[in-house]
């Protein structure tokens, strides 16, 4: 019925209110292997996922790490090449995810967190066109 891109697109011009709870719908229909693969189809799932993290509310930060979790976890087996969590990496999820874990969230959340940017970390090591230093570039050395 689409509704995954119906989600992705309430969640891109939605309110505070709309977007948890597209979240919410989105988070349960990643549940089924059916619904995650409606996911992996829609090219702006990830970036808009990453998007709402520390956004929206505590409550979307949680429901968009599900989700991720989800995804990222189940990815494995669809491709050699790390799909979905490449381009997590092209939109900034590691130091997103990071700040999150940093500022703090639900024991759950913390944990699937943590897996998360395990995964990050090990695809962002073997993957040489990501400079991580371009974040840094402006800052002075003091050596």
């Amino acid at each position: 019925m689409g509704l995954v891109s119906v989600i992705i697109e309430i969640l891109v011009d939605g309110d505070k209110s709309i977007c948890e709870k597209a979240l919410g719908v989105l988070d349960h229909i990643c549940d089924c292997r059916e619904g995650r693969e409606k996911a992996y189809e829609n090219a702006l799932i990830v970036a808009v996922l990453i998007k709402k993290i520390l956004r929206v509310s505590d409550l979307a930060s949680e429901l968009s790490v599900s989700i991720l979790w989800k995804l990222f976890k189940n990815s494995q087996d669809r491709s050699e090449d790390g799909g979905v969590v490449v381009e997590a990496l092209q939109v900034g999820a590691f130091q997103k995810l990071l700040v999150l874990l940093q500022v703090g969230c639900g024991g759950s959340t913390k944990e699937k967190l943590k897996e998360l940017l395990k995964l990050l970390n090990l695809c962002r090591v073997r993957l040489d066109c990501f400079d991580s230093t371009a974040d840094f570039k402006y800052l002075k050395r003091s050596y």
